[in-house]
């Protein structure tokens, strides 16, 4: 076992407690992170020092590359096998993570393991990659790079009357060409009243001049996520746009310079909800100010008004607050930043300044 895995598969046990010996890991997410698989069928078991790797056929040669863990089991059927793991490591308490287990999927374990006591800790997996390491870092920010640098080649060939799905399509393909290996989530690109959908993802719908135009868009690399959202003007902006702009841009920059080791995350959502509160426009930012990012899009912790995380050195968030108005459009600005001992840095790479683009 390499040396990274164990220490994150230490930190989960630590997180767990020495009441609760053993550890099962089903997220994929989590799997990977715990000890390097990166397909879709595979589970971690953690019975003291000892950890046991479970798969199907499909992935044992797979499994034999990837995976760091004592021992590597290829399964018939995985609930027997596991259920034997589990008697034959003399576990008495199975923890577990229920946010990612069917009701079926946990009958069928409770069955199977008679005598033994399953415990839920979502808490544990919580924080379990809520700080990243400096080589989740240099992925993360590599990610964005990609982004970026594809965002901008995309934005030289959007034209008006070009559809919705035309321009998430070119920045796709463009992410992917990078060394991306895919969209991080459905590629947001909504414009005119569309814009006003926090989540409206690309439609047959094409751009008109003196629209608003969100892009919300990320890609996987190295299967990490990038997340950033700009807003541009189709022509020149009117008086009302540069308003909204402005307002959101402002907020923007108030929760990053609130965003500090120690700060709790509620109030660097306070440090932009409550400027736009000031502006009239409190009614019109409906969603939290940014969460945590890194094997999953959306990841603990929450930049919102429900926090009750505290900044941490290493933790990577989106900050990203926004003004929808319905029928006329929107404006959402976001950045991925890292924690640092002092403030937080910006990894994202596009400028956050109005952008005009078919002027």
């Amino acid at each position: 076992m390499t040396g990274i895995f164990k220490k994150r598969i230490q930190k989960l046990q630590k997180l767990a407690g020495s009441a609760i010996p053993g550890m099962l890991i089903t997220q994929p997410e989590n799997v990977r992170y715990l000890c390097g698989f990166t397909g879709t069928e595979g589970s971690l078991l953690l019975a003291g020092d000892s950890s046991f790797f479970l798969t199907d056929g499909r992935y044992t040669t797979q499994a034999r590359q990837q995976v760091c863990a004592g021992r590597i089991i290829t399964f018939k059927d995985k609930i027997k096998e596991l259920a034997g793991l589990v008697k034959k490591n003399g576990l008495a308490k199975l923890g577990f993570d229920s946010r990612q287990m069917t009701v079926e999927q946990l009958r069928d374990i409770e069955r199977a393991l008679d005598g033994v006591r399953l415990v839920a800790r979502p808490d544990a997996f919580d924080g379990l990659r809520t700080v990243k390491d400096s080589a989740e870092i240099k992925l993360l920010a590599r990610g964005a790079a990609i982004a970026a640098a594809s965002l901008a080649e995309t934005l030289a060939c959007v034209k008006i009357g070009m559809s919705e799905l035309d321009v998430a399509a070119e920045l796709e393909y463009r992410m992917c060409k990078k060394g991306g290996s895919g969209a991080a989530f459905p590629t947001i690109v909504a414009s005119g009243p569309r814009s006003a959908m926090p989540h409206g993802t690309a439609s047959a719908k094409l751009l008109a001049r003196g629209e608003l135009l969100i892009i919300d868009y990320g890609v996987i690399y190295e299967g990490y996520c990038s997340d950033e959202t700009c807003t541009f003007v189709l022509g020149e902006p009117t008086k009302k746009q540069l308003r909204i702009y402005d307002t959101v841009l402002k907020a923007h920059d108030r929760a990053l310079a609130a965003l500090a080791p120690g700060k709790p995350l509620r109030e660097v959502d306070a440090a932009a909800r409550d400027y736009i509160v000031a502006h009239g426009l409190g009614r019109r930012f409906s969603h939290g100010t940014g969460h945590g990012l890194g094997l999953c899009v959306h990841e603990q912790p929450i930049v919102s008004t429900r926090s009750k995380s505290i900044a941490q050195k290493g933790m990577v968030v989106t900050i990203e607050p926004g003004v929808y108005l319905p029928g006329w459009g929107g404006v959402r600005i976001e950045d991925t930043t890292v924690v640092t001992a002092k403030g937080c840095d910006i990894i994202t790479r596009t400028d956050k300044s109005l952008q005009t683009i078919c002027s």
